[in-house]
This record gives structure tokens, C-alpha cells and sequence, in this order.
């Protein structure tokens, strides 16, 4: 169960989840907290790009405020629309598509005039020049039947594309046989049918009659109340009706209607050649900017002339209503009219490049994948959480770039919030189980290393513990051990509970100068400490400290001598040796238990030294290694080569004389000492008799002077063939 605790592992099991949860509660209605607020970032990503280029085969022709205040008829009237449809003819537009129903007959009088009116002006279709009466009576009728001008527009146009509206009042579709028109002229149902509606809204039979297309203008608000899709198809009572801009665009690129094909399990539209792939029956308008980003002409310019000549020749002109307040829809940018949201529609069908939204496949993906990666910061455990902070906000300040770039330069909508939510958890997550994991380590440690390790070493290898090398590792390093002289003889002595407590006494101060010297205490052998430095914190003055432990050793076994021990009638002599070189560092054992220790030749050669003190009678014997990283402030004695059992190459041993602030041995004439030793080693055998002689009589208490006498005894004054000046012991 570790390996469940390991942050990467808990982040990664909380992005499979957030992952799953973002794909399971993305809607087609914009419900949900996650799908609101991805909607918005969408609002965010149109703003932050800014507008875009629209296709230059659109225009709009609009009855503004100006026009309703200067020329209000133009719009309240059934003849000024009729107007602008012959003045944009005249224009040259291409297509006129009008975004207004004229679902009811003008009435300026009651209907019984009307009729009498009319009536009179068919029986009298001339009447006589001078008649001021009939001639009234004659505009009269014209002016009474603007229906008939703008059917006569509309048809002598041949070019207009109108409106109506599914899902709203109730005409019935059967009512007008003109609506057929309005219908794909292919169709097959998908499977899920979403946009089904009850009736349809549309204008009068006789303008419908005129009309060079029909389509339905219907759009749709999500949950926060914004239009971002068109659907592109309603279905009435069994038939498929089309959306406005598609016959817009079939008489703008001269595409006959039985060219038009709804493909529902396919989720597709054929327009002519150009296939439109659709998101549950719609497309996501890929808006190309605030209000008046498409070229934009007041109604009252053009029917005055004052729109400049060729401006609308061969276009896509809509009309439509801007006045404040009328048809107005909210829409990423702002709340804009009803004709902006057709022409972004049309637009984005000419360019055949509608917003894309990536699936939820996709989404699933990608808010996994950033997720993961997010849960990667967590793997090692030596980055620093300020590392981890950082690479997690960098991850997910790249993310919302390269989503917003994708929007930009391939009008594709990637997930935002999911990716950026499930990375943000999972790196709160991480962190929450890093700090939870280190505190958990932490205890380990402690409960590890809390008795073999000093306070202020402990505490470093809690704040680094990426130090401690589970796996085992080669290290230089220096190992202490120090064992009690004729222990066997003195515990035969002692009753069992005074050898306990004797132990206790003396192990306790021994104990706490490795510790206080930042050793690690490796182990009680018997009698004996072990003792190890520069691990499993890193220390470069490792063998300075062990020297300095030997040091705190001699005087605690001096005041323990003169108090505790003197109480038992006890005078106890040890013995230390100190040895620096390569050794395996880290936890070795069998799979069943095992402990943090050192091993190797450096290890045992420390041993074997502490072994011979008792032979050279001496506190403490160092090997060469220790004697040379020591720092200037320590003093030694060159005391013999030694070949130890299981060693074939001879090491040069040093006894330990002092260092800072205590000695541990005192001699007279150490610089003839040095000379005797150079003697013996180079065969000059009677100059160093002489001078161990000298040296052994100033120092009468010096076992290695005697050992080196007794020695020479048997020897000449000049070493004889095959002399050695190596000391091999054969047994530990």
C-alpha cells in the first residue's frame, strides 16, 4: 500500500477522475458548473482575440435610428420596404435576404374602405388627366396596397431569400404551399432528434410565392442566455425545414435547393459540393467580431443614394432592424441584432470554417493528459514545492495558450476549465500529499534514526532526506569502533545486574559524543560502538569529526573513571580505531529485515584496528586515509605497517596524540621517533635499535617503542635478505 501514498500516484488517481467527470457532465444546453463556466472562457477567447476579417460577399443594409427618425415609413410601411428591395436590386446585390416576417396583410384603413378603394382603382385603371379626384383616388390605391408593391418587389427581384420562424406562433405549414421550399429537398432523420417544434411562423402565402428561398431565422439561447450555435435543421411535422443562410448561400453561389441534403446519423450537410459537419444538428458561429464588423449602410443611405456606387454589387446583402432595442441577442462580443447573428451564420457557411468544438473524446484526453502531466511534478520527491507551485501554474499557463492559439489561428475550441481545474486539483493534491507523505517520512526517520543520530543531524536528514540512499550506494566515509580492554575478564567479575549497569553507564556518554560529533550511531556489538561519519548526511569534514568524537570518548572515559566507574571499583581502558576509505552505504540485509549500514574493506580495516590498539598499547589507531583528510589542528604518530588478516597489501597505522583543547597521548623526543621509523623502514636496523633505545628509556610506559625492540632483538645491524618491514597479524 506505499506506493498508493506517493503524491504522483494520488494526483494521477484525482485526474482520472476529474477526467471522467468533466467528459460525463459536458451538455449541448450549457448546464452544469463545468460546461457555464467553459462557455465563458469561450467569451474570454473571442474577446482576447478581437475581430476577425468577415467574408467580403456580405453586406447589411439596416433601418437604424436615423432612418426611424427621419424616414419612419420606410420601415412602418409595406412600400418602403418594397423600396429598398428595388433600390438594392439596383445596387447590383446578388441576394437580398430580409430578416422580417410579413406574416399578416397591411391595413393603413379599415378593411371595407380598402376594398372600395381597390375596387374603384381596378374599374378605373386610366383615369382622365384632368380628374383631380380619380388621380388622388388612384394614389390612394397604390398607397393602400403595399402588399401587392412588395410581392411586385419581391418577385420582379428575383433574388430575395426570407425568413420565418420555427417554433413560434401558429400558422400551420400545411396552410401555405410554399413552405415546401423551405424543406431540404433530401433527408435522412439521425437517430436522436433534438430539434423537433410544433408550428412555424411565416410570412404571408403571396410573399412567399415571390420569394427565391425560404428558411427558418430561429436561434436559440444556452444557459447563459447566449447565442453561440445555429441550428440547421427543424423538424415539422415529418419534414426537414432549412435554416436561413443556406438558401441564402445556394442563390448566392446559384446551388439549386434539390442540392441540399440533410444527412441526421451522419450529423452532416450538403450544401452542393461543400459538406458542413454539424454538433448535435447545429454549427458553433464563429463570430468575427462586435456589432459593425461585417460593412454595415443605413436603409436611408441607399434609398437616397448616398452608399457608394459598387459597394453592393454582387453581394449577400441582408436586411435587417439595428434600432436599440429591437431583435437584439446577447452574443460573446455583446448584445448585437438578430441580422449580425444571421450574417455571422452566413459567413461562416461561405467560408466553410465554423467555430469546431473538440469532442468529448477529446476533451477527456486532454484534461487526463494535462492532469498527468501536472501529477508528474510529484514523482520526485526531491523537488521543492516552490518548484512544483511553479511548474504546475507553467503547465497551465500553457495550456491556455496553446488553447487560446488553436482558437486564433484554427477556430477549434479546446477545453479550458476541465484541464485547468483537474491540473490546479491535482497539483493542490499533490502538494497535500507531499507534505502529508513528508510528514509520514519525517516520523519514519525519526523512528529509524532517532537513537543513532544527533539532534541537528537528525533534523537535516529530516529536511533532506533525498540524502539517504535506501538502495545502498558507494560513499567515502569514516567508521569509528571502540571496544572495552579485557571486557571478558572484567564481566566474569560482575554480578549480571552491575554488568548492566555498568554497560548502561558507559555506553551512555560513548553514545552521545558520536552523536554530538553528527555521527550515526551504526551499532552496539557487545561491548563494543560502531560508529559512522559523514552518513547518512553528506559531510566533506567527515574524518575531523570522528577525530573530534575520539577526543570527546577519551575525556568521558577519564571522568567516568574518576566518578561512576571508581564507585564500582572499576578502572576501564578502551580502545579506538578509525579508518577513511570507499564502503556501500544504505540499507543492507535480507528482504525480511534489514538496516541503514556501511560495508566494505574500509569497514573492516577499522575494526581490525581497533583490535590492535590493545597490541600497541595504544587509545587510537587511524589508517592512512583518516590521517590524511584530518585537518591540521590533530597530531599523530606514525606507529607501523601492518598487514591485517584478509588484507594482502600492507597500511600505514598512526596512533591518535590529541587535537583541539585535549591530548590523548604525550611523548618525549617525537622527532627521533620519526627518525627510528624511517631507520626500520629502510633496513638501517642498529640505527633505529639506537633510537628506539633512546625512545623507550624517555618513555618507559610506550608498549610500541618496546614491541619495536623486541622485535629487533633477534635482528643484525643490517637487514639481512627477505627482511620486512611489515608487522602481518594472522588473526582479527
Amino acid at each position: 500500500m506505499t506506493r498508493f501514498r506517493h503524491p504522483a500516484v494520488g494526483a494521477g488517481l484525482l485526474a482520472l477522475l476529474l477526467a471522467g467527470l468533466s467528459a460525463a457532465t459536458r451538455t449541448d444546453t450549457g448546464h452544469g458548473g463545468v460546461e457555464l463556466l467553459e462557455r465563458w472562457t469561450l467569451d474570454w477567447r473571442f474577446r482576447a482575440r478581437g475581430p476577425a476579417p468577415p467574408s467580403p460577399e456580405i453586406a447589411l443594409v439596416v433601418f437604424d435610428d436615423a432612418t426611424a427618425e427621419r424616414s419612419g415609413p420606410l420601415f412602418e410601411r409595406r412600400a418602403g420596404w418594397a423600396t429598398v428591395i428595388r433600390a438594392l436590386k439596383a445596387a447590383g446585390a446578388k441576394v437580398i435576404g430580409v430578416d422580417a416576417v410579413f406574416d399578416a396583410p397591411e391595413h393603413l384603413v379599415s378593411e371595407d374602405v380598402r376594398a372600395r378603394v381597390l375596387a374603384w382603382a381596378a374599374a378605373h385603371p386610366a383615369p382622365a388627366a384632368g380628374d383631380e379626384a380619380a388621380l388622388l383616388l388612384s394614389v390612394v390605391a397604390r398607397e393602400l396596397d403595399g402588399d401587392g408593391e412588395l410581392e411586385a418587389a419581391i418577385r420582379d427581384a428575383g433574388n430575395v431569400v426570407l425568413i420565418l420562424f420555427a417554433g413560434e406562433g401558429a400558422r400551420p405549414a400545411e396552410a401555405d404551399a410554399s413552405l415546401a421550399r423551405a424543406r431540404y429537398a433530401q433527408s435522412t432523420p439521425g437517430e436522436r432528434n433534438t430539434s423537433r417544434v410544433e408550428s412555424l411562423n411565416a410570412s404571408l402565402p403571396r410573399f412567399n410565392a415571390a420569394a427565391k428561398g425560404l428558411g427558418f431565422a430561429t436561434v436559440s439561447e444556452d444557459a447563459t442566455r447566449t447565442v453561440r450555435r445555429f441550428g440547421l435543421m427543424r423538424e415539422h411535422q415529418g419534414a426537414m425545414y432549412l435554416p436561413f443562410p443556406l438558401p441564402a448561400v445556394a442563390a448566392f453561389r446559384d446551388v439549386n435547393r434539390g442540392r441540399l441534403a440533410w444527412l441526421g446519423p451522419q450529423q452532416q450537410v450538403r450544401l452542393g459540393a461543400q459538406t458542413l459537419e454539424l454538433d448535435a444538428d447545429a454549427l458553433w458561429l464563429d463570430y468575427r467580431g462586435p456589432q459593425g464588423t461585417f460593412p454595415t449602410y443605413p436603409v436611408l443611405d441607399l434609398v437616397q443614394g448616398r452608399v457608394p456606387a459598387g459597394a453592393l454589387a454582387g453581394k449577400l446583402v441582408l436586411i435587417g432592424v439595428t434600432r436599440l432595442g429591437y431583435d437584439a441577442v446577447r452574443t460573446p462580443f455583446q448584445v448585437m441584432p438578430g441580422v449580425e447573428v444571421q450574417a455571422t451564420a452566413i459567413d461562416n457557411v461561405l467560408r466553410g470554417a465554423p467555430l469546431r468544438r473538440s469532442s468529448r473524446t477529446v476533451d477527456l484526453f486532454v484534461t487526463l493528459g494535462v492532469a498527468l502531466l501536472a501529477s508528474l511534478l510529484f514523482v520526485s520527491r526531491g523537488l521543492r514545492p516552490a518548484v512544483q507551485v511553479a511548474g504546475t501554474v507553467a503547465l497551465v499557463t500553457a495550456w491556455v495558450a496553446a488553447a487560446h492559439l488553436a482558437f486564433v489561428r484554427a477556430s477549434l475550441w479546446l477545453p479550458l476549465v476541465a484541464p485547468v481545474a483537474a491540473a490546479l486539483a491535482c497539483g493542490v493534491a499533490g502538494l497535500a500529499l507531499s507534505y502529508a507523505s513528508e510528514a509520514l517520512q519525517r516520523r519514519e526517520l525519526k523512528k529509524a534514526f532517532g537513537h543513532y543520530l544527533g539532534a541537528e543531524v537528525l533534523e537535516e536528514l529530516l529536511a533532506r532526506p533525498d540524502m539517504l540512499a535506501l538502495g545502498g550506494e558507494r560513499r567515502r566515509l569514516t567508521v569509528l569502533f571502540s571496544d572495552i580492554r579485557d571486557f571478558t575478564t572484567l564481566s566474569e567479575k560482575l554480578p549480571p545486574e552491575k554488568l548492566v549497569a555498568f554497560l548502561n553507564t558507559y555506553l551512555s556518554p560513548m553514545t552521545r559524543a558520536v552523536l554530538r560529533q553528527g555521527g550515526l550511531l551504526d551499532k552496539y556489538i557487545g561491548d563494543a560502538v560502531m560508529g559512522v561519519f559523514g552518513a547518512p548526511v553528506v559531510r566533506a569534514d567527515h574524518a575531523t569529526l570522528a577525530l573530534a568524537c575520539v577526543l570527546e570518548m577519551h575525556a568521558e572515559l577519564e571522568a567516568l573513571n574518576k566518578g561512576p566507574l571508581a564507585a564500582l571499583g572499576l578502572d576501564v581502558a578502551i580502545g579506538v580505531g578509525l579508518n577513511t576509505g570507499d564502503m556501500v552505504v544504505g540499507n543492507l540485509g535480507s528482504a525480511e529485515r534489514f538496516d541503514y549500514t556501511v560495508a566494505g574493506d574500509a569497514v573492516n580495516l577499522a575494526s581490525r584496528l581497533e583490535g590492535l590498539t590493545k597490541t600497541y598499547g595504544v587509545f587510537c589507531l587511524v589508517g592512512a586515509g583518516t590521517r590524511e583528510a584530518a585537518s591540521a589542528d590533530f597530531a599523530f604518530r606514525d606507529v607501523d605497517l601492518v598487514q591485517v588478516k584478509g588484507k594482502h597489501e600492507p597500511v600505514a597505522v598512526s596512533e591518535l596524540l590529541g587535537g583541539p583543547g585535549r591530548a590523548v597521548a604525550a611523548y618525549e623526543g617525537l622527532d627521533a621517533w620519526q627518525r627510528g621509523i624511517a631507520a626500520w623502514r629502510a633496513g638501517r636496523l642498529g640505527e633505529a635499535r639506537a633510537v628506539f633505545t633512546a625512545f623507550a628509556t624517555s618513555n618507559p610506559a610506550d608498549a610500541v617503542a618496546r614491541r619495536y625492540l623486541e622485535r629487533l632483538a633477534t635482528l643484525p645491524d643490517v637487514a639481512p635478505e627477505g627482511f620486512s618491514p611489515v608487522a602481518a597479524f594472522t588473526t582479527k
